[in-house]
């Protein structure tokens, strides 16, 4: 598996599939130990609005952040997805959706990094 490939499991199939499942532990393995990671809202939902982005060290504040909202997660019902993805070397960006049970669906772009085969930049901002 190619790096481009690599990056692309971690975040559709880790990090997002399990989010979606409401598998904050199992998306967190996705995240490196030191990720810095930084969140702005898509979809705006329960007391989550789009508004300053959310910034957080360390994949057990990740966590943490992420379990704390399985069940509003649940509710929304929503999905995220990678579309389009550019790699080279460690870093990359993607443009991403997130689709509701509506039919209705938001974009967002991500910039990352990896390092140690793990995430450990992530920034995203929706579109």
């Amino acid at each position: 598996m190619s790096t481009a490939e690599r990056a692309y499991e971690l975040f559709e199939k880790i990090y997002y599939g399990n989010i979606d499942r409401g598998d904050m532990a199992g998306a967190a393995t996705a995240l490196h130990p030191e990720i810095e990671w930084s969140h702005q809202q898509v979809w705006a939902h329960h007391e989550f609005a789009r508004g300053a982005p959310e910034r957080l060290q360390g994949r057990t504040a990740v966590e943490q952040f992420l379990a704390a909202r399985v069940g509003q997660l649940r509710e929304a019902r929503i999905r995220h997805h990678v579309r389009d993805m550019v790699f080279e070397r460690n870093r990359g960006a993607f443009l991403g959706a997130v689709d509701g049970p509506d039919g209705r669906t938001l974009g967002f772009m991500v910039w990352f990094e990896l390092r140690d085969d793990l995430v450990s930049r992530y920034l995203l901002r929706p579109l």
